[in-house]
């Protein structure tokens, strides 16, 4: 039994461009100093209200809690547009299509909400190939172990059975908590140097090495 658990923002999905927009746009919205594409993407992963609190701390509560609101609405602007697209990285597709069909389960952890999940695999037609999906509606955010371990639990597998493949130091440290392997992927958010401090213990550049990465690996205690 192998498990592969999945992040979705940038590591499936290439939703840098627009996570940055939502977040300048709703900050306009609240008369906020708009925030950088290094800020934002020091935060992707984690779920939203903790991610903008910990983007900016001055902020009071109340505040971050219409900031998170106003993000989702962006958003929801977003993706009603029917122009609007959030590519799939190149060979994410066809890397799940071929775990399912080499029985690997395959499950997901994502700071996404349950709505968005809910849109992305309807989307993407993920339904047949994802086993379980946790998210930040779930539990405590990334980098706490929690979604992780739920996809363990749910699965019944051992955490020597399973790899967590993300583009964030909160994937690498949520893995390293779960004591699940971690794989950091390239070409996301987050850099080699900062996937390595975190504790990826792999670091990959394409699907195509992912899938190597993922063929070589046999189940055994850490």
């Amino acid at each position: 039994m192998r498990l592969a658990v999945f992040d979705v923002d940038g590591t499936l999905i290439d939703s840098r461009a627009s996570i940055h927009r939502a977040a300048v746009e709703a900050a306009k919205v609240l008369n906020l100093t708009p925030p950088t594409y290094d800020e934002v993407r020091a935060i992707v992963g984690m779920s939203l209200f903790e991610a903008l609190q910990a983007m900016r701390p001055d902020l009071d509560p109340e505040t971050v809690a219409a900031y998170t609101r106003e993000f989702q609405n962006a958003f929801l602007t977003f993706h009603a547009d029917p122009d609007f697209s959030e590519a799939l990285y190149l060979g994410a597709q066809e890397t799940l299509e071929r775990l399912k069909n080499d029985n690997w389960l395959i499950g997901m952890a994502t700071g996404n909400s349950r709505r968005g999940v809910t849109r992305i695999v309807e989307k993407h037609g993920w339904g047949d190939l994802f086993d379980v999906t946790f998210c930040a509606d779930d539990g405590p955010s990334k980098p706490h172990p929690h979604m992780l371990q739920c996809n363990l639990t749910a699965l019944g597998v051992g955490t020597h059975q399973a790899v967590m493949i993300g583009d964030a130091t909160h994937d690498m440290r949520m893995a390293r908590a779960a004591q699940v392997q971690a794989i950091g992927v390239s070409w996301g958010f987050h850099t080699v140097d900062e996937l390595e401090a975190a504790g990826a213990q792999q670091i990959v550049h394409d699907f195509s090495e992912l899938g190597a990465v993922l063929d070589r690996f046999v189940p055994e205690l850490m």
